[in-house]
């Protein structure tokens, strides 16, 4: 009788185990499926489409003389992106406000944080930038040109880029703490960019 129940027992254990590498592999082909999915569905996102075909048209001479130029044929195309263009930074600006409608504590961030990104945006990566900019210019990869260099720094400097703004609204994630963070960083920016440009031109002028 304990024959025959270890018997049963070994075929049901053996019966089991093809079942569970199954569902293991099921398991594993939904999640990179998933996976695929949401990386095409971000690389179909609009602005990357656009950075593709900019980038298409830019790098194609035949494609290039059809649409930008005064004598191009389908230079509409470019006057009409052009003027939606216009538009794109005060429409960002809007959004991240009206993201604000429900006041600056609706983020709840923590005051730490947003005085730990004011200090790592525009005390630790302009003497970053200054660094880099100078050890390029010492090993000769930069022109002499200091106006050139003075660039180069200040981009360091400035505040966050609106298309962060575009990105949170794109995954619908953290949209107001972002708001409340680009509304702190501009506000610093009037203050710290001004300092900075003036130490980049005493050092380089």
């Amino acid at each position: 009788m304990f024959f025959k129940l270890g018997f049963q027992f070994q075929i049901v254990t053996q019966a089991s185990v093809p079942v569970k590498l199954d569902n293991e592999n099921q398991s594993f082909w939904v999640k990179l499926t998933g996976s695929l999915h949401q990386i095409v569905e971000e690389l179909l996102a609009p602005p990357t489409i656009g950075g593709i075909l900019g980038f298409l048209f830019g790098a194609t001479p035949w494609l290039k003389n059809l649409i930008i130029g005064e004598g191009a044929p389908l230079r509409v195309i470019q006057d009409s992106i052009k003027l939606l263009g216009d538009g794109t930074i005060p429409c960002i600006t809007l959004i991240l406000g009206g993201n604000l409608t429900q006041g600056l504590r609706s983020a709840r961030l923590k005051p730490m944080v947003i005085i730990g990104v004011i200090i790592v945006r525009f005390l630790i990566l302009p003497v970053i930038g200054m660094g880099i900019v100078k050890a390029a210019g010492e090993f000769g990869f930069l022109p002499p040109d200091p106006l050139f260099r003075y660039v180069l720094m200040v981009q360091f400097a400035v505040p966050p880029a609106m298309n962060i703004g575009t990105m949170t609204q794109l995954f619908d994630v953290g949209q107001e703490e972002c708001s409340v963070l680009f509304l702190w960083t501009y506000l610093v920016a009037s203050l710290a960019l001004t300092l900075w440009s003036s130490v980049y031109m005493y050092i380089l002028f």
